[in-house]
């Protein structure tokens, strides 16, 4: 709960070397946005002007019905709430007007308006405890590294199994539930939710989602996408925006998906896109399967329903929809509606030419020629040079 009883000022910062500071991101907030934190208070931004009367930016920035006024400089990250809590209460006690902080001020609002001038000056605070200020590269580090730690500590003390605390990077605005289980080489990014028992195996970028109760995340890449409960994904997965992925599912290795839908205990195991897709529960995706939304101009749907079988190297060519328990062939483009509990097939049929001269890879003179008969195919003698023609006898191809 924000305290509305005081005035927070922030004031704007440059550094030569990072450009305004208050802008400069440290694990998921801008250096103004921890600051406001430990302000815990409505506050207003003002540019910082150490050899220029303030007065009048700082009035307009203020509420003068408010006692006191808080303000601190936008590049000291650390400051905890506490301390500036802390500094009004001494302030109270004490009943002056003024109380300087190594970053900051605190003043009863009413000084504001009765003296002629303020000038704030811009102390150094490179090593100043909590206090200490982003001012390059090198400081930006050492600052960086003690808010990681922060959060580290707080999972860890609520519950989560972090198994090497200096290689996690977790932002300040995840909620990770009990008993996580955390790995090595893992960056937990923006909003992102992982609940209770969940295991996140080593080398992970996850960003703005949601995992599941009891699911198992290796080696992959995540943004703004949903894993349900129990569901696996990984090694080397990548789950691009709009990706919701239901309960008990197995997202394999080399499987990219985008903006689709994935039912409840179905499997996509390798090598394959879906993308602007809806599956259905329990369905099997075979290797090397393309959804393929994208005609060059605009970007399609398909919709498979239950229980559907997908075989290896399949194209299905969106808008199309599948119906439950329809089986697909390997190797087929499907541009077609298929009906339930029907086999879709569209491939050519396999044909074999034994003994074939054209074969530059092993050509038949180094393995003794054969004789030399006519080739004929449907439409009349295609190659008189090459030997004969067999026309496989599988139906189903």
């Amino acid at each position: 709960m924000k305290d509305l009883s005081i005035n927070g000022v922030i004031l704007r910062t440059r550094s030569k070397t990072l450009g305004e500071l208050g802008d400069v991101t440290v694990m998921g907030k801008t250096l103004t946005e921890w600051v406001a934190d430990a302000l815990n208070a409505p506050y207003k931004t003002v540019d910082a002007l150490p050899v220029i009367d303030m007065c009048e930016k700082l009035r307009a920035a203020v509420d003068r019905n408010k006692t006191y006024t808080v303000i601190l400089y936008c590049d000291a990250p650390l400051v905890p709430a506490t301390a500036v809590r802390a500094a009004v209460e001494k302030l109270k006690a004490e009943g002056g007007s003024t109380l300087a902080l190594p970053r900051g001020l605190v003043m009863r609002t009413d000084y504001l308006f009765n003296v002629d001038s303020l000038y704030i000056q811009d102390p150094v605070a490179k090593d100043a405890g909590e206090y200490t200020a982003v001012t390059d590269g090198e400081s930006l580090s050492r600052i960086t590294e003690i808010i990681r730690n922060r959060i580290v500590r707080y999972h860890v003390t609520n519950g989560v199994r972090i198994t090497d605390a200096k290689n996690t990077y977790i932002d300040c605005d995840a909620v990770i539930g009990k008993n996580v289980v955390i790995e090595p080489y893992n960056f937990i990014k923006g909003k992102s939710i992982i609940k209770d028992n969940a295991v996140i195996l080593p080398g992970n970028y996850i960003e703005n989602c949601i995992i599941g109760s009891g699911a198992r995340i290796d080696s992959s890449r995540l943004y703004n996408s949903f894993v349900g409960a129990g569901t696996r994904v990984g090694p080397f997965a990548y789950l691009r925006p709009d990706t919701v992925i239901g309960e008990n599912c197995r997202i394999g290795d080399f499987v990219e998906i985008k903006s689709s839908i994935i039912g409840d205990g179905s499997k996509v195991s390798h090598l394959t896109y879906i993308g602007d897709a809806e599956l259905g529960k329990d369905c099997n995706v075979g290797c090397g399967v393309v959804f393929a939304n994208y005609d060059g101009k605009n970007k399609y749907r398909s919709v498979v329903g239950n229980r559907v079988f997908i075989g290896s190297n399949a194209n299905i060519v969106a808008p199309v929809n599948i119906a439950d328990f329809a089986f697909i062939a390997a190797g087929s483009t499907i541009t077609k509606a298929v009906p339930s509990h029907a086999l879709a097939i569209a491939r050519a049929r396999q044909s074999v030419i034994p003994d074939w001269q054209g074969n530059a890879y092993a050509p038949p003179s180094a393995y003794g020629a054969p004789s030399a008969r006519p080739v004929v195919f449907d439409d009349g003698i295609i190659d008189g040079s090459a030997t004969a023609y067999k026309k496989s006898d599988d139906s189903n191809g």
